[in-house]
């Protein structure tokens, strides 16, 4: 995944003109020193995607792990205990404007291990001697997921078996959603006019000319035909940035980034509309007839409009246009 804030772009061509590397001689063998920690190996977030299915796939959803600090400790039997956070989920959905929902148990099973106990709000963990990680596997039914749903799993060490927490490793969210045929990492280039400012051009005129990278979207399965396209090179934000002229200038329309709905039997482009909704700060997104508008063999061509009653007052209130390519480079 490529993310370039052009703030940091300074930072990392200085990172690289001085960096240095410190290795490691030897690893430290199983001693004494310090405590057993217990920590979840992938905290404290973990992203699944997966393409539409229909059959059932087993899923490694996270590893809890025992580190021990001696063997004698490594040969302790444990019992570790996670319990189920909806808080979490909660927390994340308003914190990145998300819609993820705890996993109905409808959709999927627990794969059955001797060791891993289903409790009434979570997992209990026995570690015997010589167990050092547990794995929490699930069994999910493509068949039975509406892919407009995106489903997640949140779990908190609440009992360590005697051990330390691993400070930021205690807790884990398991976010997993289904990626329609379009969803993709995409290698950005077009035109842009702005009636109202003319400066106003395709941010690639400075990404390209003035820092030398390329200009990524990222396409986000939203519902089974449409995708919110999330800028990655600029602001790392669902907007559609733009150069604001003077050479380095790069801003963006407040309240304005792109939904995408496709026609999943043609790949034709049928709709775009405001991410923020319509209209969101006067602003509302809509195809440009005279495009392609379609996808064809991991290419995207479109052209769209930005209206702005606010500021054009005459209809069709058209403020900005934009005829873009989008050839994909890869999943997310």
């Amino acid at each position: 995944m490529k993310f370039l804030s052009i703030k940091s772009i300074a930072a990392f061509l200085f990172a690289g003109m001085v960096m240095t590397s410190c290795i490691k001689e030897e690893a430290n063998p199983l001693g004494s020193e310090g405590n057993t920690l217990v920590k979840v190996l992938e905290a404290p977030e973990k992203k699944i995607f997966f393409s539409p299915f229909d059959d059932v796939k087993t899923v490694d959803l996270f590893s809890l792990r025992r580190d021990a600090n001696s063997q004698t400790a490594l040969s302790t039997p444990s019992t570790i205990k996670l319990t189920f956070s909806q808080e979490m989920i909660d927390e994340y959905n308003d914190a990145n404007g998300e819609s993820f929902e705890a996993m109905p148990d409808s959709i999927f099973t627990f794969k059955e291990n001797s060791s891993i106990v289903k409790t009434a709000d979570g997992f209990q963990m026995d570690y015997a001697n010589g167990d050092f990680a547990k794995e929490l596997t699930i069994l999910l039914n493509g068949a039975k997921w509406d892919i407009s749903h995106k489903y997640a799993f949140a779990y908190v060490v609440s009992e360590a078996g005697g051990n330390q927490l691993s400070s930021g490793k205690d807790s884990v969210i398991v976010l997993i959603s289904v990626k329609n045929k379009w969803d993709g990492i995409y290698d950005v280039t077009g035109t842009m006019t702005d009636v109202v400012n003319p400066a106003f051009v395709h941010s690639t005129v400075a990404l390209n000319g003035v820092y030398g990278i390329g200009q990524e979207y990222h396409l986000i399965t939203v519902s089974p035909t449409e995708c919110a396209v999330y800028d990655n090179s600029v602001f790392g934000d669902y907007i559609v940035p733009i150069s604001t002229g003077g050479g380095t200038g790069l801003s963006g329309y407040g309240s304005f980034a792109l939904l995408v709905e496709f026609d999943p039997e043609t790949d034709e482009i049928v709709k775009v509309s405001n991410y923020y909704g319509t209209p969101a700060n006067t602003r509302a997104a809509v195809l440009d007839e005279s495009g392609e508008n379609r996808y064809v063999d991991g290419t995207i061509n479109i052209k769209f409009h930005m209206l702005q009653p606010s500021v054009v007052p005459a209809a069709p209130h058209i403020r900005s246009s934009w005829n873009d390519t989008w050839k994909y480079i890869g999943s997310r």
